[in-house]
């Protein structure tokens, strides 16, 4: 065999792409817009620029599963791999088993790049169509790629996107997935990268952006006998404040966060929400120092894509009140002259003013058991 390994597996490669792309053309045709907006929907823009596509078509064909778990290339094997010669099944099997994830180039060799899992740690040879120009210096960059462990050496399938890696991109990325992890107990880190790589390619274009992600995090803790010592180690903690009592639970602040927190307390539970993963982190560690178990329920996480379990409804519309109304209390309107609520309840006749306006939005929701609901709590936040 002449063929160089890489023009080799870069032809099995191809040729397998434009057979699945053949076989499911009509049914993915229907699809496709929605599945990429899947995607996407992590990201910063929903727009997927053509140098990127490979990232797309790779997850559609390789990690997307159905209904009953299984994705287009697993199908595709099973139903046409005893027809496929050796190479191409070896290499259709290779596809199927490879997942998106972060590396951090260590060093170079000939034709070979030796990459270092940014999440696991293990290092391995990808072979390259040519000798790669690039400095292994202190602030390595990091590269997105799919890697493909085929007989001769690991190849990467599609496009890889560079990163630089000078200013905590990494650990963004790092301390993301590790929460990722966290949600998901009991799987290794490949089946979590496999099962996320909309995540992974989310928080890479987030890193590169230098944007955060909010991400939602709502938690509950059901306690029996120990509510009012929280409360007395809540009301002294230093690292809260109060910020009122509404509809029987008792909301504290973190003093120092990036986005919005709040713990509630009410007789039976505590909640916690947050939207930047920092302050899920340090509301973690507050919570630890006062509640030692962790026994905590997820209610609800931007990363887990489902809604809360029925059981915790109630737990997720709570915070939902609290967060609609702080929403409220702080956006400028137009009923307000451009004022905020919080800015009309400081002046005379102010409460009375905002109480006609929610009755304004009452009689337009009449019939609406959740907007009517909302709008109680915000007259008990106002009174």
């Amino acid at each position: 065999m002449n063929e160089k390994p890489f023009d080799l597996y870069s032809q099995l490669i191809s040729t397998i792409k434009v057979k699945l792309d053949q076989n499911y053309q009509s049914q993915i045709k229907k699809l496709r817009k929605s599945l990429q907006d899947r995607f996407l929907r992590l990201c910063t823009t929903h727009y997927l620029p053509e140098e990127q596509a490979s990232f797309f078509s790779d997850w559609l064909w390789f990690d997307m599963t159905d209904s009953e778990g299984e994705t287009f290339s697993n199908e595709y094997l099973r139903e046409n791999g005893n027809f496929m010669e050796e190479p191409l099944r070896e290499c259709l099997q290779a596809l199927n088993n490879s997942y998106l994830s972060l590396y951090e180039p260590v060093g170079i060799e000939s034709n070979c790049l030796r990459v270092r899992d940014f999440f696991t740690g293990k290092e391995e040879q990808v072979i390259l169509k040519e000798t790669l120009d690039m400095e292994i210096g202190a602030n390595r960059p990091l590269l997105l790629g799919r890697l493909v462990g085929l007989p001769l050496g690991n190849v990467f399938s599609g496009m890889v996107l560079m990163l630089k890696n000078d200013d905590g991109q990494g650990k963004f990325i790092s301390k993301h997935i590790d929460y990722l992890h966290d949600l998901q107990k009991g799987k290794d880190f490949s089946a979590i990268l496999k099962n996320n790589g909309e995540i992974l390619f989310a928080l890479f274009e987030h890193a590169n952006h230098k944007a955060l992600i909010s991400l939602n995090d709502i938690r509950v803790m059901h306690l029996e006998n120990n509510i009012p010592d929280l409360i007395e180690a809540l009301d002294h903690a230093h690292a809260c404040n109060l910020a009122h009592e509404t509809g029987g639970i008792r909301w504290y602040e973190l003093r120092e966060n990036l986005g919005n927190t709040r713990i509630g307390v009410n007789s039976e539970y505590v909640i916690s929400y947050a939207d930047i993963l920092d302050d899920i982190l340090l509301m973690q560690g507050l919570l630890k120092e006062f509640i030692p178990q962790e026994n905590w329920e997820v209610v609800h996480s931007l990363f887990l894509f489902q809604p809360p379990t029925p059981k915790l409804d109630h737990i997720w519309y709570s915070v939902v009140k609290d967060q609609e109304t702080e929403r409220w209390l702080h956006t400028p309107h137009r009923e307000l002259d451009d004022k905020t609520p919080l800015d009309v309840m400081e002046e005379e006749n102010g409460r009375e003013r905002l109480f006609v306006m929610l009755d304004s939005f009452a009689s337009q929701a009449s019939g609406n058991e959740y907007s009517t609901d909302l709008l109680n709590y915000m007259r008990l936040r106002i009174k």
